[in-house]
């Protein structure tokens, strides 16, 4: 490995672009984007000195130097000098065409087994022309240049530069010349021992693992022809995951991510070990070129299969999804595919059963399902055959409990009825994988029953969705269960609210909960909802009537939770834990709205706290009323009055003279409670213990 800038690989080699490299395409359309970036970064590194930008591979043959990889950035380095060069000065020019060796038997740099790009090539640079709208027009293009991808995109190229170099003050031809340097390899040389870790890549970063792993496994190809071949396809792999079509909007440097990930996923599947990260010499050892290519032959086909639907697997790559990142899916796939299957509907099953250990993370070794991948590789059955007949010790160990359960009740309904429904119901948001109860709410006299299945699943989803407002059900849903008297709702003190929430209800209720969706079967849900509700009574036995019996109560419940309070009871739960409301103080609101809420000089509201309460304000004075239901030790419940004025430290009397005789004098007929003044609060303070006390005083403040 030698390290040369552009002037000494000019001087000192003479580099041919065989047939088999893939064309020059960093100046077509849909790649200006990496041109544009790399000559931002050059004008970048430039500025701070020595610019690495990676690595030449060549093989020698007589006096000259076959490319393997890197031509990209090499012709392109080639033709932003002639650029600068002519842009620079006609000595400048002169210089680099000397380098250049144009009109010797070996030029430099060359297309000569590709006849039309190279005389391209060598017209182009003795023209001077850099206005890519002139070189068409020169005497020596030929109409069939027009048809070469590579003069296409030096074409492209050259526009980039026309418009990017005059912004970027550090492209100058001596700057780029001197300064920008590759690795250089003669992959005939190189040996396997040699560390390559602490060199830099285009972006002048550590070498990422696939560009370490790639020279070693070049360099134990003994045929100059095989490595050619390979250095061309690894091209056509990057290529691959470059395409925007897979790639999407993510950027360049994803594209190394999807390569080392690919290769993570060909070294765990043919060593059955985990491979966190790769390790170049030892794993060069394990796998081949071949080994990839049949892999990404492999990815590439899988993409193609049921109209695309498994191209998010193959996105997983790029390193950025939120779920599966040992890509048990992909490798389970991938390994339906070199076991030849044809039928997609085996491919589905693998994807529907795999994709839901994912969802519920029971994949908890990773080399027991390596190993089982590569027994049921080997194997001639099918996948829930091999799965349920063969005994084999890594599909027992991978498939257990429910999702052992689900593959048996598909592989002997021999319906794809079945499986199709149970594939829906369990990529469900609610279940998120985990059927189990409908699964037993559809089995009758210990046989699972189709129709019974999907009977219960649409009323289920009925009575639960994720469209629902409050929380993947309605508050009359939440009313009609508090009349079904079931032991475990309210749950821990919730009515449900979320998927897990709900599960956890039904699972302590599966039978009850059977027979409330069983009380749908033949009654619109309204009805049914209607029923229940109107047939609770508030009596001492249905604790939780008021919850049936006033609308208002779970709709300040916006969460579905309650506390218990020992100063005041059960409170609601709103949006925040900073802000319940009491249930009693909630009731005792929608009370006093009805009686008080027209008064044109006084509004009534709630003041949601872990201290709420009711309270009647004067729109003209300030005065206010707060009104709090408070426990007591014998159970009972109290009024707590307080009376003050907004921002005043005392009440001014002059202001609230007419309420003072009902206010201040009032004395209850069945008790002697007076009004006191709390000096902590800053206000007058008086406990009732009845309620029409506390309507005599609001009807006295309201006179």
């Amino acid at each position: 490995m030698e390290k040369k800038n552009i002037s000494e690989l000019l001087k000192n080699f003479d580099f041919v672009v065989p047939e088999i490299q893939r064309e020059y395409v960093w100046g077509d359309n849909k790649n200006k984007q990496v041109l544009v970036q790399f000559l931002r970064d050059l004008n970048e590194k430039i500025e701070l000195g020595e610019t690495n930008i990676g690595f030449l591979y060549s093989y020698q043959s007589g006096q000259e130097h076959y490319l393997i990889d890197g031509q990209q950035r090499y012709t392109t380095i080639l033709l932003l000098l002639y650029y600068l060069s002519i842009v620079d000065s006609e000595e400048t020019y002169v210089e680099y065409m000397a380098l250049q060796k144009l009109d010797s038997v070996r030029p430099s740099f060359s297309y000569r087994v590709r006849t039309h790009t190279d005389s391209f090539l060598t017209n182009l640079l003795k023209s001077k022309t850099t206005d890519p709208q002139m070189i068409e027009d020169q005497t020596w293009f030929k109409r069939d240049y027009r048809k070469d991808t590579t003069i296409k995109s030096m074409i492209g190229a050259l526009e980039v530069f026309k418009e990017w170099v005059p912004k970027l003050q550090n492209l100058t031809y001596k700057g780029v010349i001197n300064n920008v340097c590759f690795w250089y390899f003669d992959v005939a040389q190189t040996s396997q021992g040699e560390e390559l870790y602490i060199t830099m890549n285009s972006r002048g970063e550590k070498l990422t693992d696939s560009e370490q792993i790639k020279p070693r496994l070049l360099n134990k190809m003994g045929d100059v022809m095989e490595k050619e071949k390979y250095g061309k396809k690894w091209d056509d792999w990057e290529e691959f995951f470059y395409n925007r079509s897979l790639r999407g909007d993510r950027s360049v440097n994803s594209i190394d991510a999807a390569m080392n990930n690919m290769i993570r996923i060909t070294l765990e599947l043919i060593s059955k070990r985990e491979h966190d990260n790769i390790n170049p010499v030892e794993d060069a050892e394990v796998i081949t070129l071949a080994d990839i290519e049949c892999y990404m032959n492999a990815i590439k086909h899988l993409i193609s299969l049921s109209n695309g639907k498994y191209k998010e697997e193959v996105e997983r790559l790029y390193g950025d999804a939120e779920s599966d990142g040992q890509f048990y899916v992909l490798k389970s796939l991938l390994t339906e595919l070199l076991k030849g299957q044809t039928d997609e509907h085996e491919y589905e099953r693998v994807y529907q059963t795999i994709i839901n250990q994912v969802r519920r993370n029971k994949i908890k070794s990773h080399i027991d399902f390596l190993n089982y991948l590569d027994c049921y590789k080997n194997s001639d059955i099918g996948f829930y055959s091999f799965i349920i007949d063969t005994q084999n010790e890594y599909a027992s160990k991978v498939f257990t409990g429910h999702e052992l359960d689900k593959v048996k009740l598909c592989y002997y309904a021999h319906d794809k009825k079945v499986e199709n429904s149970i594939w829906k119901e369990q990529e469900s948001k609610f279940w998120n994988g985990n059927i189990k109860e409908l699964i037993k709410w559809a089995t009758i006299d210990d046989t699972f029953s189709y129709p019974e299945f999907i009977r219960v699943t649409n009323i289920f989803h009925e009575l639960f969705s994720s469209n629902a407002n409050n929380g993947w059900t309605t508050d009359k849903v939440r009313q009609a269960l508090i009349t079904r008297r079931m032991p475990h709702y309210p749950d821990n003190e919730k009515f449900g609210y979320t998927s897990n929430e709900w599960k956890e209800i039904i699972s302590k209720n599966s039978d009850d909960f059977l027979a409330f969706i069983n009380c749908f079967h033949e009654k619109e849900k309204e009805e049914v909802l209607d029923e229940m509700r109107w047939n609770y009574p508030e009596t001492p036995e249905n604790l939780w009537a008021e919850f049936v019996q006033r609308d208002y109560l779970l709709k300040y419940c916006n969460t579905k939770h309650l506390y218990w309070n020992d100063k005041y009871g059960w409170l609601l739960v709103q949006n925040s834990w900073a802000k319940p409301i009491s249930v009693k103080n909630m009731n005792l609101y929608h009370e006093l709205l009805d009686i008080y809420g027209k008064n044109d000089n006084w509004t009534i509201e709630i003041w949601p706290s872990w201290e709420s309460c009711v309270y009647f304000q004067n729109k003209l004075t300030s005065i206010y009323l707060d009104i709090r239901c408070i426990r007591t030790d014998d159970n009972s419940y109290i009024y707590n009055l307080l009376v003050s004025q907004r921002g005043k430290d005392q009440i001014n009397m002059d202001e609230i003279d007419h309420f003072k005789q009902s206010l201040f004098a009032f004395v209850s007929k069945d008790q002697e409670n007076k009004w006191d003044w709390n000096e902590d609060s800053r206000c007058y303070q008086l406990d009732l213990l009845y309620r029409d006390a506390l309507l005599s005083v609001i009807n006295s403040l309201m006179d």
